[in-house]
């Protein structure tokens, strides 16, 4: 029996997700959320439509269509939508990695599914305040190498009785989703396998909690009136932050790259 072609698959698949859609959708125009999930939609189907053409793997439907059983399954306990979506990045995985990507898996499609849903609000509300005490500690070593007797108290630091405080946006989570973006395209860009795709996210993240450590140590010097510079220098050091992360992520991607070759 001839399999279906992709596209009729695929629109298939997302018929039998539909409620997921629909709450993709809302959730990416609602307000509290960002639409900068489109960027990894657009990056996935980038990485699906210029992929070179190969044959599909043995049993392509296989993983797909245990996806489908397990979110029947999950509806029917009245699992919430939010986690059935992750069985819908799955599928989406499995099936455009089995049709056009000739594997039956590959991690970097399937970071790109998983950084388009709509959890930026979540992501926030659960990561926010530990990635803002992380980045105090850190940048509390990197104050006190430069002689300057800091503590953190919560997600403030401390300094000759006046506190600095590391607010929502400092926390770093847009940064850390915008660094698992790049990597996880710049992933699917050189081919790499699933174990090297997982290694180059999570030395990912290492850099990005590095450099929004940076960030914040360098922000302190401003808001503690130890520098005094003008007040777009914490948006262009925001930016010079992120860009330094950027540039070590693609030399890492690219020498990973290299060796898989």
């Amino acid at each position: 029996m001839k399999t279906p072609p992709f596209s009729l698959l695929l629109a298939a698949l997302c018929l039998a997700f539909w409620p997921v859609l629909r709450w993709f959708a809302t959730g990416t125009a609602d307000g509290s959320n960002d639409s900068a999930g489109l960027l990894a939609v657009a990056a996935a189907a980038a990485v699906v439509a210029l992929a070179p053409k190969r044959e599909a793997i043995s049993r392509p439907l296989l993983l797909p269509s245990l996806c489908l059983v397990v979110y029947v399954v999950a509806t029917v306990c009245h699992v919430p939508v939010p986690a059935r979506s992750l069985l819908l990045a799955l599928a989406i995985t499995a099936l455009a990695s089995s049709f056009r990507l000739g594997k039956r898996f590959d991690m970097a499609l399937f970071a790109l599914c998983i950084l388009a849903l709509p959890f930026a609000a979540t992501l926030q509300f659960y990561l926010g305040y530990p990635l803002r005490v992380l980045a105090g500690d850190l940048s509390v070593f990197l104050l006190r190498m430069n002689g300057l007797a800091v503590a953190r108290e919560g997600a403030m630091l401390a300094w000759q009785e006046q506190t600095v405080s590391i607010d929502a946006p400092c926390s770093g989570v847009k940064m850390l989703w915008s660094g698992l973006l790049l990597a996880s395209a710049l992933a699917a860009a050189v081919r790499l396998s699933s174990l090297r795709t997982a290694a180059a996210l999570i030395l990912a993240v290492v850099f990005i909690v590095a450099a929004n450590a940076v960030r914040a140590s360098a922000l302190f010097y401003m808001e503690a009136g130890i520098t005094h510079l003008p007040a777009y220098a914490h948006s262009v050091i925001g930016v010079i932050s992120f860009a330094v992360a950027g540039v070590g992520i693609l030399f890492l991607i690219h020498s990973m790259g290299k060796r898989a070759r």
